[in-house]
């Protein structure tokens, strides 16, 4: 667990993506053995003030307070970005998610800054690129930048970078 700390202490100070580690417990104690190996970066109160504030922006539907309320949380958000109504970010860890210049997330969108699966647990750095537009009911992974200009297909599960420019056609049309 020591050595999971020192790894996710790295990677906060870094620049890396994302960091994994595994769960290195019996099954019946991941939640406590994740709770106890994030406990220096990872408030529990904090945490659940996040999850407060980010229900709430959630719900507004006004752009301009939502991201008053978000960078309030710690989210990097740049100047003339639109988030549409339902958007969530994540309140694990809301100041690894960068929102650059003039991006747009489209309707219920969600981004994710930590993930967790049977076997190991991971916290990734987000950026939307600017002039991104991430499409409708999207989810974006951890550890996943959207570059500049990129375009993704509404109801997508983004799990890797997209290259800037990208249009997000994923299918021709007759």
């Amino acid at each position: 667990m020591e050595q999971d700390q020192h790894s996710i202490s790295e990677f906060f100070l870094g620049t890396e993506p994302f960091v994994e580690f595994p769960l290195a417990c019996p099954l019946e104690e991941r939640i406590e053995f994740v709770t106890r190996t994030l406990q220096p970066h990872l408030s529990k109160r904090r945490l659940n003030l996040n999850f407060c504030i980010a229900k709430i922006a959630e719900a507004i539907p006004l752009s301009s307070l939502k991201i008053a309320i978000y960078r309030a949380m710690g989210v990097r958000i740049g100047t003339g970005v639109f988030i549409s109504p339902d958007v969530m970010l994540d309140p694990h860890f809301p100041h690894l998610i960068t929102l650059d210049d003039y991006c747009v997330l489209g309707w219920g969108s969600k981004i994710f800054t930590h993930e967790m699966s049977t076997h190991k647990y991971r916290i990734g750095r987000v950026t939307i690129g600017r002039g991104a537009v991430v499409g409708a009911f999207s989810i974006i992974r951890s550890g996943v930048t959207v570059g500049t200009l990129a375009q993704t297909a509404m109801n997508s599960f983004i799990y890797k970078d997209v290259p800037s420019h990208h249009t997000g056609k994923t299918a021709q049309t007759p």
